[in-house]
């Protein structure tokens, strides 16, 4: 299997892929945020980028961390411990203000 990118659903339905891209004349990766238009993936331009690619990050080290949450709890009960694993930023929103929904979904 190859991964390609975090698939994020925003909830307007729009899709956005974030990914990386190689830069060749710094001999580096860079993070990218591409946008499903159509049938093809087009990065995200303008005054828009910076939003868009910092929102998508952000539901990145949200879903990171539930994966982690998940990981640890994976274990039997007397191994675990309660309440070590901080909540996500996504959760602690949650718990705060339910009438206010993320406007990040993983997929």
């Amino acid at each position: 299997m190859t991964t390609h990118g975090l698939l994020v659903e925003n909830h307007q339905g729009q899709n956005f892929l974030l990914t990386t891209e190689s830069c060749p004349k710094t001999k580096t990766h860079r993070l990218v945020v591409l946008q499903h238009i159509g049938d093809t993936w087009e990065p995200v331009t303008g005054m828009q980028a910076q939003s868009c690619r910092e929102s998508v990050i952000g539901a990145f080290v949200d879903f990171f961390v539930d994966m982690c949450r998940v990981l640890n709890s994976t274990g039997s009960e007397s191994e675990r411990v309660s309440g070590s694993t901080p909540r996500s930023r996504r959760a602690r929103a949650r718990a705060k203000a339910k009438s206010q929904p993320n406007l990040w979904n993983t997929r």
